[in-house]
């Protein structure tokens, strides 16, 4: 018998709920982190690519991480209910996003190496606690 709970049960809710909210926790800490100890005036790119930027309040970033946070576990039920390969399926398109998401902040011009650094660490953090978590107990043939 399997110690993973089956997808949709208490435990598997409980897990994903736990890791969202320490996602959105650590996501504000970074950025406390970031601003307050090391005097970072974060900013953001305005897309890929882009020399000018914009202020990235502190507000935006545990809203931004509790909305992605959502959605990758919408996607990851849905997945759940239409296919049995949810998981793999899932862990594909989560890696993809990280990926991507990297790209503003590492090619674009306009950002300080702090700037730079911060953004990195706000993405493969959030992914970090995210992808391990969702996928435990994810439904896989």
């Amino acid at each position: 018998m399997s110690a993973t709970p089956a997808a949709g049960t208490g435990g598997t809710v409980r897990t994903r709920a736990i890791a969202l909210a320490g996602a959105v926790v650590l996501a504000a800490l970074i950025w406390l982190l970031a601003h307050e100890a090391f005097g970072v005036d974060l900013r953001t790119p305005d897309g890929p690519g882009a020399t000018t930027t914009s202020e990235l309040p502190f507000a935006a970033v545990p809203l931004s991480v509790l909305v992605v946070s959502l959605l990758g576990w919408a996607l990851l039920a849905l997945l759940e209910r239409f296919t049995a390969r949810a998981r793999t399926v899932w862990t594909a398109v989560a890696g993809a996003v990280l990926v991507m998401s990297l790209f503003a902040p590492v090619f674009s011009e306009g950002l300080t190496g702090g700037n730079r650094l911060t953004l990195v660490c706000l993405h493969l953090a959030v992914g970090a606690v995210l992808i391990p978590a969702y996928r435990k107990g994810a439904r896989q043939a």
